[in-house]
């Protein structure tokens, strides 16, 4: 069970960070080794090319010289060396993915080909023109150049092979953006759990928890007994936050409900909790600990310090292909608070979810109209 989960979880970012990568350019993010491994087999290919040369010619039957050879390889390698920019390009501009799968594919077919047309006359050319400049007698230069079709058949091999290597490129990178995606998740999640923790443990906030789970106990034991069932339940949330990418939004509601039963032991009906959830969603993947740090700034900046009833309403619903939650309180909003926080679980949220979803999902908190702060989240909608 749960390595398919993971494996979900894993397919799931993996697509996510292939999405991203296959939108970015291959030349810009092309290593030096790349570079040079490139440039290596490119001359690999022109010292056969040497030794092709160097028979036409008849260097052996001193007809011709290495020099003659060698010059002619080396144009024809300066004549050849340029077609992997613009290939590059125009594979980057028609990936390989969403739904324009089919149509981007026959229009690198289109541009390869016509690549290859004008290497073939290029290519020509070029050795024409180091047959004249090496003083090479221009019948041989001739039997060099084949005809039609074997020409095009020639100049097709270059541009087959740099398409073969930006295939190896992209995977290449798709891989290393994995890797570093995987990485930075590690590390926010291991975050999310210390940041989480810490704000659970603080001791204002045990204490406050436990003076009341105190007094609770000498007249309402059952009900002491059931916060202290919300407080081990919040903890244990917390702890395992760091050994999961993603939970269903139904068990991030419990976590998010375990905490909101511990406020409202302090602040009894001044705390007014509503929520509209789609149940249709309930089964959605979300990061852990998303709700939490956001319920408790909505606590802290909204409610902590007023007089009388505070509300905190809690939407969340489906869009195509996006799931929203929205939360608000009536609060001061998002620049009246008295408490002066430092952003970090806020911050931590939106650095998890760019982490996770890259530009599909964002978090923006902003002023609720008629008064208060208003905190939505947009994600892609997942199911396990």
């Amino acid at each position: 069970m749960n390595g398919q989960m993971n494996g979900q979880m894993n397919g799931q970012m993996n697509g996510h960070a292939n999405g991203q990568a296959n939108r970015r350019s291959v030349l810009a993010r092309i290593s030096r080794g790349e570079l040079l491994s490139l440039l290596g087999v490119g001359v690999f290919g022109e010292l056969l090319t040497v030794a092709w040369i160097a028979a036409v010619l008849g260097v052996e039957k001193g007809q011709a010289t290495w020099a003659h050879a060698l010059g002619l390889a080396a144009v024809d390698l300066a004549s050849l060396v340029w077609v992997p920019v613009p290939l590059f390009a125009w594979y980057d501009r028609f990936p390989l993915a969403g739904d324009h799968r089919q149509r981007n594919l026959l229009l690198r077919a289109v541009g390869a080909l016509a690549l290859i047309l004008v290497t073939s006359f290029t290519s020509a050319a070029a050795t024409r023109w180091a047959g004249d400049a090496l003083g090479i007698v221009p019948a041989v230069i001739q039997a060099m150049l084949p005809g039609y079709p074997e020409q095009v058949f020639w100049a097709a091999c270059p541009v087959l092979g740099a398409s073969l290597a930006y295939l190896v490129l992209r995977r290449l990178h798709n891989a290393r953006d994995v890797e570093q995606r995987n990485a930075e998740l590690q590390r926010l999640a291991l975050e999310a759990q210390l940041s989480a923790l810490a704000a659970e443990l603080r001791p204002h906030f045990l204490f406050n928890a436990l003076n009341d789970l105190a007094e609770l106990v000498h007249h309402d034991p059952a009900r002491a007994e059931t916060m202290l069932l919300h407080l081990s339940s919040l903890l244990q949330a917390t702890l395992a936050a760091g050994r999961q990418r993603t939970v269903s939004l139904a068990e991030e509601l419990q976590h998010m409900d375990d905490y909101l039963a511990l406020q409202q032991m302090r602040f009894d009906d001044r705390l007014q909790v509503t929520r509209a959830v789609d149940a249709s969603v309930l089964a959605a993947r979300v990061p852990p600990m998303l709700l939490q740090p956001l319920v408790e700034n909505a606590v802290v900046h909204g409610i902590e310090g007023r007089v009388g009833a505070s509300q905190l309403q809690l939407t969340v619903r489906a869009r195509p292909g996006t799931l929203e939650v929205q939360l608000d309180d009536d609060g001061p909003g998002p620049t009246g608070s008295a408490h002066r926080g430092t952003g970090t679980g806020l911050r931590n949220v939106r650095e998890r979810l760019a982490a996770l979803y890259g530009e599909a999902a964002e978090a923006v908190l902003s002023e609720r109209p008629g008064g208060g702060a208003r905190m939505l989240l947009r994600l892609p909608l997942e199911v396990a």
